[in-house]
């Protein structure tokens, strides 16, 4: 997105199809290298940027409100996966309804001193 965003400022149509296949690409390489790093998608910005010959001080700017950005991805990416899980268990026969509709009879806690 921030490519997209920062491409007219650099007098490049983000609308194009060139454009677009190109920022692909780079993104779908790149992000192989900064997959598992906290705070990744500002490295990511950097190599993306820098590749397109795009300014890459603009990412100055990204950098102060990252990590609310950042929490947002993770809320999707979570989400994603866990709406993932639950079909992949259904459509295995594997899930167990019994855990959402609370059929089952709760269990009390047991607190390691309630043992002694």
């Amino acid at each position: 997105m921030l490519a997209v965003m920062v491409a007219p400022a650099a007098g490049i149509d983000p609308t194009s199809l060139s454009f677009i296949l190109t920022l692909i690409a780079v993104v779908a390489i790149s992000s192989f290298g900064v997959a598992g790093v906290g705070g990744g998608a500002t490295f990511a910005a950097l190599i993306v940027l820098s590749t397109m010959n795009l300014p890459v001080a603009l990412v100055g700017l990204l950098i102060s409100i990252e990590p609310l950005i950042d929490m947002a991805r993770t809320a999707v990416n979570v989400s994603g996966s866990m709406t993932a899980g639950l079909i992949t268990s259904k459509v295995t026969k594997q899930l167990d309804t019994s855990v959402y509709k609370n059929t089952a009879p709760a269990q009390e806690a047991v607190t390691p001193l309630q043992n002694l």
